[in-house]
C-alpha cells in the first residue's frame, strides 16, 4: 500500500493504541513519508479512522508532527480534513497554527475543497480563521511599517540638519567673500550686536544711575521734542513721517485689535479635505517594485531599507505618502447614467398607456373625479375593442 509501514496503518484505521506502541517502544519518526509522501498525520483523517480521528491527531501534534507537511500532490493536513470534512481536526489543526492559507498543487486552498464537496460548516469556519488571521498579519505587518517611518523619520530629521549646517556654512562663507571683495574688514555695529548677545549682558550689567547721566555739554531732551512737538525758541518742522494704523485682523472694524483669527477644529467649513496629519516622505523616500512585483523602498541617501513590511503596494504608498491620496472619491469602474427605459427588467408600457403618465396611473386614487372618469372610459374602449 504505497509503501505504508505500521505507524501508517495504525493512522489510517484510527488505532491510538498501535499508534502509541509504535512510536513510543519502537522509536518511529512521527513525520515518516510513505512512497508519496503520506505522513501518519495526513492518513489519520481517512474516513477508516473514524471517530477516533481526533484524539489520535492530538497525540501525534503532541509528538510534534509537522501540521503543514505537504505531499508529492501538496496535499497538507489541513487539506486533508477539508476534503473529508472533519470539522473538529480542522479546529484542531488550526488551533495549532496550521496554514488555512496553503496552496496545493492545483493552487488550490483548504476552503477550496470545502466548497468542492459541499461542507458548508468547515467552510464557514475556515472564512472565520483566515479573516482573523490576515486581521492579525495585516496589524503585525502595520506595526512593523509604523516602526520604519518612526525611523525615517528620525533619519530624515537628522538629514536636513546636516543639511542646515552645511548650508549655513556656506552662506556664511559666500558672506564674507562679499565683504572681502567689498573691503570690508569687520561687521557693523548693528550687525555686531545683533550676532553677539554678550554686549546686552554687559549692558545689563551696568548701574542704572550711570546709565541716566547725561554727559557734560548735552542738553537733555524734553519728551514733547521726542514726538516731535515743537521747542520754545526753534521754528515749527513737519513730521516727515506718518504713523500708521495697525492692520486691524477683525471683520468688524469697530471691534478691537486681534492678533490671530482661527476656526475650531471640531467645525468644517466648505467643501476643501481635511489636513492629513500623517508625515509624507515625498522627498526623502522611493518607493518601486522589483522584477517579482514585491514593493521596494530606498532611501535619498542611505540605499535600500530591509526588510520591508509583508503588506501591498497600494497600502505601503498611501502610508508612505498621504498627500498623495485623492482630494475626492473616484468613480467606480462601469458607472453610467441609464435611462429607466434602458433598464433591462423594465417592463415598457404599452402603445394604449403611453398617453398616460405612470405615476399618474400610481396614484389614482388621490386624483380628481373627472381624470379618473376619463381614465376609467379610456380603459373600458380598450377592453371593449379587444
Amino acid at each position: 500500500m504505497e509503501g505504508f509501514s505500521a505507524i501508517h496503518l495504525a493512522a489510517l484505521h484510527g488505532r491510538l493504541e498501535c499508534l502509541k506502541l509504535v512510536v513510543e517502544k519502537f522509536e518511529v519518526d512521527v513525520n515518516l513519508a510513505s512512497l508519496t509522501g503520506w505522513t501518519p498525520i495526513h492518513l489519520v483523517m481517512n474516513k477508516e479512522s473514524g471517530p477516533r480521528a481526533l484524539a489520535c491527531l492530538q497525540y501525534l501534534i503532541g509528538k510534534g508532527a509537522d501540521i503543514n507537511i505537504q505531499n508529492q500532490g501538496g496535499t497538507s493536513p489541513l487539506h486533508k480534513a477539508a476534503s473529508e470534512g472533519r470539522l473538529n481536526c480542522i479546529i484542531e489543526l488550526v488551533k495549532a497554527g496550521a496554514d488555512v492559507h496553503a496552496k496545493d498543487a492545483e493552487g488550490q486552498q483548504p476552503i477550496d475543497l470545502c466548497r468542492i464537496w459541499a461542507h458548508r460548516s468547515c467552510a464557514r469556519f475556515l472564512t472565520d480563521a483566515m479573516w482573523k488571521i490576515d486581521k492579525r498579519n495585516f496589524a503585525r505587518e502595520m506595526h512593523k511599517l509604523n516602526q520604519l517611518k518612526s525611523k525615517c523619520q528620525r533619519s530624515e530629521q537628522n538629514f536636513w540638519k546636516i543639511e542646515k549646517r552645511e548650508q549655513d556654512l556656506l552662506n556664511t562663507v559666500a558672506f564674507s567673500n562679499w565683504l572681502r571683495l567689498k573691503q570690508q574688514q569687520q561687521l557693523p555695529d548693528s550687525a555686531k550686536r545683533m550676532h553677539l548677545p554678550e554686549d546686552r549682558a554687559k549692558l545689563d550689567a551696568v548701574p542704572k544711575k550711570e546709565v541716566a547721566k547725561i554727559p557734560p555739554g548735552e542738553k537733555k531732551i524734553s519728551v514733547q521734542a521726542k514726538r516731535g512737538a515743537p521747542v520754545k525758541g526753534e521754528p515749527a518742522q513737519p513730521p516727515t513721517t506718518k504713523s500708521q494704523r495697525a492692520w486691524n485682523g477683525s471683520v468688524n472694524p469697530s471691534s478691537p485689535l486681534v492678533t490671530n483669527i482661527f476656526r475650531p477644529t471640531t467645525v468644517r467649513l466648505g467643501t476643501n479635505p481635511e489636513a492629513c496629519g500623517d508625515h509624507d516622505f515625498s522627498s526623502f523616500l522611493f518607493l518601486s517594485k522589483d522584477s517579482h512585483g514585491q514593493p521596494v523602498i530606498e532611501m535619498a541617501y542611505d540605499g535600500r531599507l530591509s526588510p520591508v513590511p509583508n503588506l501591498p503596494y497600494e497600502v505601503i504608498e498611501r502610508s508612505l505618502f498621504p498627500h498623495a491620496r485623492p482630494s475626492r472619491v473616484t468613480m467606480p469602474q462601469g458607472f453610467k447614467p441609464t435611462h429607466i427605459f434602458d433598464v433591462k427588467r423594465k417592463r415598457l408600457p404599452s402603445l394604449e398607456h403611453r398617453w398616460t403618465d405612470e405615476m399618474a396611473v400610481s396614484l389614482r386614487e388621490t386624483l380628481d373625479p373627472a381624470f379618473r372618469a376619463t381614465l376609467k372610459d379610456h380603459l373600458s374602449a380598450i377592453n371593449h375593442s379587444s
